[in-house]
């Protein structure tokens, strides 16, 4: 069908390019005569009686100044995306053009698409380039290969890259696209992929992040020189990981606007402390976030504690190394930073991760509120079907209720206090005469 409409577009709307764009179809000879015979006579045409079968058959001969990379590269600078998303684009790419080289394979098929997909779905040696030997394994600790093993989310996210590049390729004629029809591994959308904490947990890893501040500025306190400079930064440290903790847990902000997020973004509006959010999608912070009066404390704590003099066009959260004080914090640095803070507080796993966080607040939202269009709005969701996981965790947490007392149903019998305690109660109250009454009953 969609061949059908291209053919009827080009005699109908390019009359004068058809022949040109007959070539980049990579159409047989005969086929092209085919059809040019029945354009002059101005027929219909359809694939199917011209017997096309090149379009989805063998890739087409590239130019011998271009290869797969080289046409990736244009495909980058075509694209309307932000950089961020180019970004990955870039870094998904990366790993399909190393197993190719290190397979290589000059002209991939749909085979080799699906022999990609088996790659990454098992556990596979990673692939890395070395300027002297060129692609090889790439080792870990103790100079052993490492073995990754991809997750299904991760797998998905390589080959979209890859199925967009090659849908490309095919609209301007330049590859057959090679990766349509082929799936990437489902993923389950009704769960998140990373565990929420409950408050207990929250305020324990607030409380640890308070008691190794104290502790460090107590060391820094206790060097031998330069005290003053060592107590200072400490504090400005001690104080950056609780703002940026508290941001992430109470206001559900990502890694990404926590780096993107700048001095100048705070302000208050009739007693009501604000930070204006740089949010996915966005070129620019647009959207307003309410700050409680204590998380606008700890902010307040850590711009004063800072060493570099910040403007209202300093970033909000910088660097405190001798070499980047002052600039901006990364977002995986940041990522980092809220994990390590997670693991010193005894919450070592890895579904628990700075991205946690924000599932935190939103799970506790729909908690508090129970409604899911205002937690939709608090957590910035442009889809509800994103909002509606958190209705999972509190399915989860009834669930868990429900099968405790299953168990205790079930066993009941044997543990008859448990089931009916008012009734053992009066019956300890009964005399022997009463008691062998009721049991002449019972019999």
């Amino acid at each position: 069908m969609i061949l059908s409409r291209l053919l009827r577009y080009m005699f109908v709307m390019l009359p004068s390019h058809c022949n040109r764009l007959l070539l980049h179809l990579h159409l047989t000879e005969g086929v092209q005569q085919r059809i040019m015979a029945a354009k002059d006579r101005r027929e219909e045409i359809m694939p199917e009686a011209l017997e096309i079968t090149t379009i989805r058959g063998a890739p087409a001969p590239i130019p011998s100044e271009q290869n797969i990379d080289s046409l990736f590269a244009a495909f980058l600078a075509f694209i309307d995306r932000s950089e961020k998303t180019t970004e990955t684009y870039a870094k998904n790419w990366r790993q399909f053009s190393a197993w190719l080289h290190y397979q290589g394979i000059e002209a991939p098929t749909r085979d080799d698409i699906l022999a990609y997909r088996a790659f990454l779905s098992s556990e596979h040696e990673a692939i890395c380039y070395d300027p002297l030997t060129g692609w090889r394994h790439k080792p870990g600790p103790g100079n052993v290969p490492m073995q990754p093993a991809c997750k299904p989310s991760t797998i998905a996210q390589y080959l979209r890259t890859v199925a967009a590049f090659f849908k490309w390729t095919a609209e301007i004629g330049k590859y057959p696209n090679i990766a349509a029809g082929i799936h990437a591994p489902s993923i389950r959308s009704d769960t998140h992929r990373k565990e929420a904490l409950i408050p207990a947990d929250v305020l324990r890893i607030e409380r640890s992040i308070e008691a190794t501040a104290a502790a460090q500025r107590t060391a820094a306190a206790e060097a031998g020189k330069d005290t003053a400079g060592r107590v200072q930064r400490a504090t400005e440290q001690g104080n950056r990981l609780r703002a940026l903790f508290l941001l992430a847990v109470c206001c559900g902000l990502r890694t990404i606007e926590l780096s993107r997020a700048n001095v100048r973004d705070i302000e208050t509006k009739n007693e009501q402390a604000y930070l204006y959010i740089w949010g996915k999608g966005s070129s620019e912070p647009d959207t307003r976030k309410p700050l409680a009066p204590e998380v606008k404390a700890a902010l307040d704590d850590y711009i004063q504690s800072r060493s570099d003099n910040p403007t209202g066009s300093s970033p909000l959260f910088v660097s405190t190394g001798n070499r980047s004080r002052g600039k901006r914090i990364a977002s995986t640095t940041i990522s980092t930073m809220l994990k390590h803070a997670m693991q010193a507080a005894g919450y070592d796993s890895e579904r628990i991760t700075a991205h946690s966080l924000r599932h935190t607040a939103g799970t506790c939202v729909m908690t508090i509120s129970g409604d899911l269009y205002i937690t939709q709005k608090y957590m910035r969701h442009k889809n509800p079907a994103t909002t509606e996981i958190y209705l999972h965790n509190q399915t989860e947490g009834q669930e868990a209720d429900i099968a405790q007392r299953l168990y205790s149903f079930y066993h009941s019998e044997a543990k008859p206090e448990a089931a009916a305690p008012a009734l053992v109660d009066f019956i300890k109250t009964l005399t022997p005469a009463q008691l062998d009454s009721l049991r002449a009953a019972i019999r």
